[in-house]
């Protein structure tokens, strides 16, 4: 499942054996999907922790490897049991995911065995998608796309934006998804300027803006699509911004290729933006990777130098939020290619403008 490397700061191959704790992590390594589990990894051996809930589920779920029912006591003394001072020197987890106060339990119950912090590792290896990976993202793609398409005819004025994220999720579920990808932002009117609102009792009025950002599981892996669309015909100023955000958002998904730096891709759709004048108000990253989880590397940000690669999905979405009057974002689900990138949302881009 691992791929090779060149990495060698903290995406090095753990060293004697490596201690598995995020739960995505434990999944993409073993195809778990428990809610409780640490995974040890050794050169020759593994073995999954979990407890006795999952009994019946891991040995239907996990193949090659011992599976170990923990009962009565605790992982860590669990893993303690194994002794595993008598074989190595060194015992690397991930940093990122383990709780100073269990890495400081496990460093005093496993001495003298060193315990070393290990970051990026695993998210390494999970960036680049199989075949198997991408056909599942896909099939959400198609899920989410579908409900959002059901649902547009319940876009009519008193409806709130509680009614139409869950009937976005009701849906999604109805069309075969695991579940939300995340919980949906649904969002009216002058409430679409913020960026992360939740859904609210708000009702829709005859002419308004309507920000709909949601997503669904289908074999634990996620779609993610933003659509900004308006009730009633929309004013000149809302139809430039929203010209804006998708000019900027079209020249991101075009410049995506393998081998570009992901700091670059941002470059280019945040610059568009500000050129228009309204760079101040585009305050978050342009996108991300999907998979197993909605938010995983690579990250399109200024922060990211490194290049982006082949058989990565990745997300862009810029948008441009004006307080107290509404927002606008668009976002389309991405497969990066050799020489480009295959946007594998099919929702179209052009302005919406339901009849109230």
């Amino acid at each position: 499942m691992l791929r090779q490397g060149t990495e060698t700061h903290s995406r090095n191959a753990a060293p004697g054996a490596f201690l598995v704790t995020h739960l995505p992590h434990i999944r993409y390594l073993t195809g778990f999907t428990g809610s409780n589990a640490w995974l040890l990894l050794r050169s020759r051996s593994a073995v999954l922790f979990t407890d006795p809930r999952y009994r019946e589920q891991a040995a239907a779920e996990v193949r090659g490897m011992r599976v170990s029912i923990v009962k009565g006591t605790t992982f860590t003394e669990a893993l303690t049991a194994l002794r595993l001072h008598a074989h190595l020197s060194v015992l690397a987890f991930e940093a990122d995911h383990l709780t100073a106060t269990v890495a400081a339990n496990l460093k005093r119950a496993l001495r003298p065995l060193r315990m070393q912090p290990v970051s990026g590792l695993v998210e390494f290896h999970r960036m680049v998608k199989g075949e198997d990976e991408i056909d599942r993202i896909n099939r959400a793609i198609t899920i989410s796309e579908q409900a959002f398409m059901d649902l547009l005819p319940m876009l009519r004025p008193g409806v709130t934006e509680i009614d139409i994220a869950a009937e976005l999720s009701y849906r999604q579920r109805r069309l075969g998804a695991d579940g939300d990808a995340f919980p949906p932002i649904v969002l009216f009117g002058a409430r679409t300027s913020l960026i992360h609102g939740q859904p609210s009792p708000a009702r829709l009025t005859r002419r308004a803006p309507v920000l709909l950002d949601f997503g669904c599981r289908v074999d634990g892996y996620g779609s993610d699509i933003t659509r900004t669309l308006h009730v009633g015909p929309a004013p000149r100023r809302f139809r430039e911004v929203y010209d804006i955000v998708r000019d900027a958002q079209e020249a991101g998904c075009a410049a995506l290729r393998a081998g570009i730096e992901a700091a670059r891709v941002d470059d280019i759709v945040r610059g568009r933006i500000a050129n228009a004048g309204w760079g101040a108000y585009f305050e978050h990253g342009l996108g991300h990777g999907i998979g197993l989880e909605t938010h995983e590397a690579p990250h399109l940000s200024w922060r990211n130098g490194e290049s982006l690669e082949e058989g990565q999905v990745v997300t862009v979405e810029p948008g441009v939020y004006l307080p107290g009057k509404f927002g606008v974002r668009i976002e389309d689900d991405l497969l990066v290619l050799p020489d480009g990138a295959e946007c594998l949302t099919t929702l179209p881009r052009a302005l919406l403008e339901l009849e109230p």
